[in-house]
């Protein structure tokens, strides 16, 4: 794809601002794929028709993988270049040591433990716990009219979909949320970086204070999300396979005592306004 295309793209469409920074990147089920500016620069690259270039395990993925890093590295530093920003300066590194410290005591974070330890359970279970997956469309519920309700294979198309994807929000979250933190600091005593935001509170009621909209809440608000539907599926799958409840009741509770953490964490993030799905104007408020 050429630099300018993704430029073009954003000319052509009415695209939502930033409704990919708070997604869950299931494309297939999103109602907003053609409002997307990531959906529709990935569907412009067309190395990503081919199922072997999302295959871990194929040369091709490795190949891919590495032309996006290069890629990625020759951008940042032609944008460098123009801004006039020196990479190896001493205030450049030092903001990368700084984005690498918060890294890592994001990692070692409690609520970051809990969601991979989560990861790995869900992994362990299915290896251990699950059925054949050729066969899991033969235990579902079905309604009183003999409509399938619930099903196995649904159930667990879900749980694998939010298995890492819940620990790399909630680090996003904690980093975003420290590095905010970090600022505050800085701040002068004698400045209140919420003194604006009261104020015009009560002018817009509708819309969400600044605080509420920061990037930490917002990681965390994806983050409940992903956990609120793999409760629902862990519960789906306990219902159409009861003799299973013994080894999903405890993974359930453990999902549960990450949510009651995250919220307490992030106490303001189920109020954070996502770009499109939670705003009153689009067509389909999630």
């Amino acid at each position: 794809m050429s630099e300018d295309e993704p430029l073009e793209l954003a000319g052509e469409r009415d695209f939502i601002s930033g409704i990919y920074n708070y997604c869950d990147r299931w494309c297939e089920k999103c109602p907003f794929t053609s409002r997307c500016r990531v959906y529709a620069t990935e569907a412009a690259d067309g190395d990503l028709d081919d199922p072997e270039v999302h295959d871990i395990n194929s040369e091709k993925f490795w190949r891919k993988l590495e032309s996006i890093f290069r890629e990625a590295h020759e951008k940042m530093a032609a944008w460098a270049e123009e801004a006039g920003v020196d990479l190896e300066s001493s205030e450049s590194q030092a903001a990368i040591a700084e984005h690498e410290q918060l890294e890592q005591e994001a990692d070692e974070h409690q609520l970051a433990e809990l969601a991979r330890q989560y990861a790995m359970t869900v992994q362990e279970w299915f290896a251990e716990e699950f059925i054949t997956e050729q066969n899991v469309h033969d235990d579902l519920m079905v309604d009183a009219d003999g409509a399938a309700e619930i099903d196995v294979a649904g159930a667990a198309e879900v749980l694998r979909w939010y298995q890492f994807f819940v620990a790399a929000k909630v680090t996003r979250a904690l980093m975003s949320r420290m590095r905010s933190d970090h600022s505050l600091v800085e701040t002068t005593a004698g400045d209140n970086p919420f003194a604006e935001t009261v104020e015009d509170e009560d002018d817009d009621f509708d819309a969400a204070p600044d605080y509420v909209q920061e990037d930490g809440n917002g990681s965390a608000k994806i983050a409940l999300i992903a956990i609120d539907r793999s409760m629902a599926a862990w519960l789906g799958m306990e219902m159409c396979l009861p003799g299973k409840s013994d080894s999903i009741a405890p993974i359930v509770a453990e999902l549960e005592r990450l949510r009651w953490l995250l919220e307490e964490e992030f106490p303001d993030a189920r109020g954070f306004i996502r770009p499109g799905f939670d705003e009153a104007d689009t067509e389909l408020v999630n």
